[in-house]
């Protein structure tokens, strides 16, 4: 399969960590159907750094987004993993997105599926690598954890250990998709039970405003929508667009500035709870409650000042590619019901109307049951890995995700590793002298994992010799 592959060093990156270490952007044509054969090629982006050819090679497992966000945000892996282990380092973009994309537009996304991307970096990583023999350690965070892992778990020939941080395994299972909503609720809460209730009572000043258009030129000027505020639905999309800014606050709430979406302070939910105080004290004005909803808003989105207007219509997500996922094997629920369980709009997921959405959208019904198939995904960690091994599964203690990540494992090959005072995927960004006690224990215990893994597959090796 090596031979098809067309490999072209297209340019040169920033070094992440010294002038030793050089990264270089690299595109590798993949068959379209690696099973099937010929309906044309892609091209996957992979982002490489070649060190010395005796130590391992970390491969970064792309995701949803392109993987110029992950090299970027995973300094762990450049700026500790690198230099410690003289090792080479892949970021592997995911089919269909980022520019990863096939040569002919008029593609079918029935291409697009976990076990044709883990062919792509099968065969990839077969190219890179210096030898068979080389350890081959996966990592990667939410979906791209969830991929690391099945990378291993589909080709322990080739991976021999994984870290999925921060990987929602357990999606699947929460019927009504209340967990994201419930954990992201909470860290505000944790802050401040005050603030998530005054969050809560913005939202339901919106709700309340919906049929009264004598007020929603006023709403436009708070919120400074780049289109006049004109029908309900518009309304709907204000709350959407407030929803996804404090979820992903919450995501990204790190002890110092981030950059995922866009720059953010550090401890944003704090930051955050903090603007929802000012714009809540006595006497309480819906004006005010709301100005203090955009102040949130526009942090997030805004934060550098360069926005004029909000364009409420584009609410963050991870365009068709993703829902044409999320509509086949990758169901993933995710519903928001109000209080008690969360701070958000009432947003409830059914299965029903979802499965008809998609085949209204796509010609296809979700598949639930898929990743048990697949990859002998279940509801408990011991049961799943009964057959595998070396695996590292993250995730934070203030990490929206967490209530759909593995949190109990009695097998000793593997270990579930919580990390308090946390947020998402916190464990793969770069060290910092911000970073909590329990995060550095944590990857102390990743590094002891990695060192197993690293000895067994040296040891092996030897002995095939």
């Amino acid at each position: 399969m090596a031979l098809t592959s067309l490999f072209i060093v297209a340019g040169l990156l920033s070094c992440a960590t010294s002038a030793a270490y050089t990264y270089n952007t690299m595109y590798f044509s993949e068959p379209l159907d690696h099973i099937n054969g010929d309906p044309g090629f892609i091209t996957i982006k992979a982002i490489f750094s070649q060190g010395d050819p005796a130590g391992p090679l970390f491969v970064y497992t792309g995701d949803n987004n392109p993987i110029d966000q992950a090299y970027n945000n995973a300094g762990w892996v450049t700026q500790f993993l690198q230099p410690n282990y003289n090792a080479s380092v892949i970021f592997i973009e995911h089919r269909f997105y980022g520019v990863s994309q096939p040569g002919n537009k008029n593609y079918n996304l029935l291409y697009l599926t976990t076990t044709q991307a883990l062919l792509d970096w099968a065969d990839i990583v077969q190219q890179v690598r210096p030898s068979s023999s080389t350890p081959v350690i996966a990592i990667g965070g939410v979906y791209g954890g969830m991929m690391a892992a099945f990378f291993r778990i589909k080709f322990p020939h080739i991976v021999d250990g994984a870290i999925a941080s921060s990987a929602p395994f357990l999606a699947p299972f929460d019927l009504n998709g209340s967990g994201y909503a419930r954990a992201a609720s909470n860290d505000y809460a944790a802050v401040n039970a005050s603030c998530a209730s005054n969050i809560n009572f913005g939202f339901n000043i919106l709700q309340s405003l919906l049929e009264r258009p004598v007020q929603w030129d006023t709403i436009s000027n708070v919120f400074k929508t780049c289109q006049p505020i004109a029908e309900p639905l518009q309304i709907f999309q204000l709350q959407d667009y407030l929803t996804a800014a404090f979820k992903l606050i919450a995501e990204y709430n790190y002890p110092y500035i981030s950059n995922m979406y866009g720059p953010l302070p550090p401890w944003a939910v704090n930051v955050t709870c903090g603007i929802i105080s000012k714009y809540n004290q006595a006497p309480i004005n819906i004006w005010t409650t709301l100005q203090g909803m955009y102040e949130v808003a526009n942090m997030f989105y805004n934060y550098t000042g360069r926005l004029a207007c909000h364009d409420i219509e584009n609410t963050p997500n991870h365009g068709l590619p993703w829902f044409y996922q999320i509509c086949t094997e990758m169901v993933w629920p995710e519903g928001q019901y109000g209080p008690p369980n969360d701070i958000f709009p009432l947003r409830a997921w059914n299965y029903t109307s979802y499965a008809q959405s998609c085949n209204q959208l796509f010609g296809v019904y979700p598949r639930p049951e898929w990743n048990m198939i697949n990859f002998g995904m279940t509801m408990n960690a011991n049961a799943t890995l009964e057959f595998d091994s070396n695996f590292i599964f993250s995730y934070g203690s203030l990490d929206p995700f967490k209530t759909s990540c593995f949190s109990d494992l009695t097998n000793f090959d593997s270990l579930v590793l919580p990390i308090n005072g946390v947020s998402t995927a916190t464990d793969l960004r770069g060290p910092s002298p911000q970073d909590p006690q329990s995060l550095i224990y944590a990857r102390n215990r990743e590094v002891l994992m990695i060192n197993q893994w690293i000895k067994n597959k040296v040891s092996s090796a030897s002995k095939s010799q």
